[in-house]
């Protein structure tokens, strides 16, 4: 059961199909106006598409909302020839209901010439927590801010730019009232040179409260690897995991439209139930270049470095770490 269509008043393009915004800017963010539109387009069992010239870039936020099936990028080629997916790089048409896969076009090939270590630093962190009156939010992603960037979030908001100064008793607040539904915020802070943004989502689940972050950082070279050891020595007795990776497209938290390989991975975070599970000895034994333990008494993650695997890859150690915890799919990032 969908709601009943009327046309938006921020849409290019109002069909039975999608609702289509078309922004002609150099960078595009998750504006008000965007975040109504995907909203209504999700009520109303539509796609939401938006469609930018070649030269565009996307903010995280918006990347993220597009890629959680909220949405879909429309990229115009610089020629006028025709449209593709921002993301994927497949050929699209317009059937004069929304943007399509066109059967006769092809996709754009990822580039593969970039340094292992371009681009930014990709993070997600979920933390569980008991759900009690006294829960205040926030504390793990604080720390994940000042591992990258040196210092705690700046503001928080629902849509881009961020309204609020960080005060997590406030978006603390504002996930009660909307509670037992998820609520979505986007983080930002950091300076000039070492800005990460991401978007929080809190969300109640059967076995408590899970807060989960995602966020890209400065630039991978811009981060430091004892901060990333202590982040891992902070939360290893509370997260429940952390993946981190380079994603080779993103800087300064915006993404361009050229097609890209999946981020590489780095490290992998599982908490004290995992290990708990499995034993000490076997999470010690996990395939990965280094293995450590984070935490303390019964409370221990295991953090697997996933670089430096010689003629493993990054992606092929990943596989096999989850393989060895019976984990059937990474956390995504």
């Amino acid at each position: 059961m969908v709601d009943s269509l009327s046309p938006h008043p921020a849409a290019d393009g109002d069909t039975p199909a999608a609702l289509i915004v078309d922004k002609d800017r150099t960078v595009v963010g998750l504006s008000r106006s965007i975040v109504d539109m995907a909203v209504t387009a999700q009520r109303t069992g539509r796609l939401f598409q938006v469609v930018t010239p070649s030269y565009s870039r996307l903010t995280y936020p918006l990347e993220l909302t597009m890629t959680d099936g909220l949405g879909q990028w429309v990229v115009r080629e610089p020629d006028g020839t025709g449209f593709r997916d921002g993301l994927t790089g497949e050929t699209l048409r317009y059937d004069r209901a929304r943007f399509v896969s066109d059967p006769d076009g092809g996709t754009v090939a990822p580039r593969t010439d970039l340094p292992p270590h371009a681009g930014s630093v990709a993070l997600q962190l979920e933390t569980l927590h008991q759900a009690s009156e006294g829960l205040q939010l926030g504390a793990s992603t604080a720390a994940a801010w000042r591992a990258l960037t040196g210092s705690d979030p700046m503001g928080w908001g629902v849509a881009e730019p961020v309204s609020q100064p960080w005060l997590p008793r406030e978006l603390t607040s504002m996930a009660r009232r909307r509670a037992p539904e998820p609520t979505s915020m986007v983080v930002v802070g950091g300076e000039p040179d070492r800005l990460a943004v991401g978007m929080l989502t809190v969300d109640r689940v059967s076995t408590g409260v899970l807060e989960r972050l995602r966020c890209t950082g400065p630039a991978a070279v811009a981060v430091d690897q004892q901060a990333i050891e202590a982040l891992v020595d902070e939360l290893g007795g509370s997260a429940r995991s952390m993946l981190l990776a380079v994603h080779q497209h993103r800087v300064d938290g915006l993404r361009d439209s050229v097609p890209s390989m999946p981020p590489l991975p780095y490290g992998l975070l599982l908490g004290h139930r995992v290990v708990a599970a499995s034993g000490v000895d076997h999470a010690l034994a996990a395939p990965a270049p280094r293995v450590r333990l984070a935490g303390q008494g019964r409370r221990q993650a295991v953090w697997c470095r996933l670089d430096g695997g010689g003629s493993r890859r990054p992606f092929e150690v990943l596989t096999a770490v989850m393989a060895h915890f019976g984990i059937v799919a990474a956390p995504g990032y």
